[in-house]
């Protein structure tokens, strides 16, 4: 089942997407929807949507257009927890401790790293506009894929995520994580929730993400969640160590597409992500 939530004049309303048909969701939240589903694995269906009004293209669901499907209480993020050459991880001018970069050593602990990204207050959805700082130079997206959580660290979901970074602000001095990462628009997700039933294996889907300037595509990479070397459950342990977290948690679980310096975002870029079994997330780019 997929979750969408979509705004038609000024509410914003719930849908169901199974089987490929479409139904309207009367009242709660959806992680109320998604808590009822992963107990009993039932669902009360409202009125069914005409397909003739439904365009997911374009962000179109029964009229109303598509927006993030929840309201975060925290979204917090991972970082080094894919497999990618060593090369990648030491050959920027970052901080080092000893003789090995930051990243160097994350990739090689035990431990992840975790950070909290945001509230949901600079969340935005579907072809919303995602945002570069007004005083950064180098801002990349990362697609993620994204696991809604309950307070327990249970799986109620997935969604796809872009963690925006500031990255020459990140660069300069991991004490400015905070700045390089969390900002007006510096994150996007959706354009639903899948529940887990129809994620077999979260460690096997395939990411793609284009950058798309004035029709041209100046950016592609493809991943799999597959070369993970940190793996959901052991984000989830750690974030939930000594640590409570709300229903309603975004994880993101960190990027395995890292353009180089020679990309970087711009006012009329297009990002758009893709994560198989997952959706597609499209969304413009602003300056501050």
């Amino acid at each position: 089942m997929k979750i969408y939530r979509v705004l038609i004049g000024r509410e914003k309303m719930l849908y169901a997407e199974v089987n490929g048909s479409f139904y309207r969701l009367d009242g709660g939240d959806a992680i109320d929807v998604l808590r009822k589903y992963a107990s009993s694995k039932t669902l009360d269906l409202g009125r069914r949507v005409d397909e003739n009004n439904v365009d997911l293209s374009r962000g179109i669901i029964d009229g109303g257009r598509i927006t993030t499907p929840f309201d975060p209480f925290e979204v917090w993020g991972a970082g080094i927890t894919y497999h990618i050459a060593r090369k990648r991880y030491s050959e920027e001018d970052v901080a080092r401790i000893r003789d090995k970069t930051i990243y160097e050593l994350v990739y090689e602990a035990a431990r992840p790293e975790l950070f909290l990204k945001d509230t949901g207050r600079r969340c935005v959805g579907y072809m919303e506009p995602i945002s570069v700082r007004s005083d950064s130079q180098w801002t990349l997206p990362e697609p993620e894929l994204g696991v809604v959580l309950d307070g327990s660290g249970e799986v109620l979901g997935y969604t796809v995520v872009n963690d925006v970074t500031a990255r020459d602000i990140e660069s300069l001095n991991p004490l400015y994580l905070p700045q390089a990462k969390t900002f007006i628009g510096c994150c996007s997700f959706g354009p639903c929730i899948v529940t887990p039933d129809e994620v077999p294996d979260p460690h096997s889907l395939n990411i793609e993400m284009k950058i798309i300037r004035e029709d041209d595509v100046v950016y592609e990479g493809r991943t799999s969640t597959s070369r993970m070397i940190k793996r959901i459950p052991i984000l989830i342990e750690y974030l939930t160590r000594d640590n409570n977290i709300p229903d309603g948690t975004l994880l993101m679980t960190g990027t395995g597409l890292v353009p180089g310096s020679d990309i970087t975002l711009i006012q009329g870029d297009i990002v758009d992500i893709v994560i198989g079994g997952i959706g597609r997330l499209v969304n413009p780019v602003v300056k501050l």
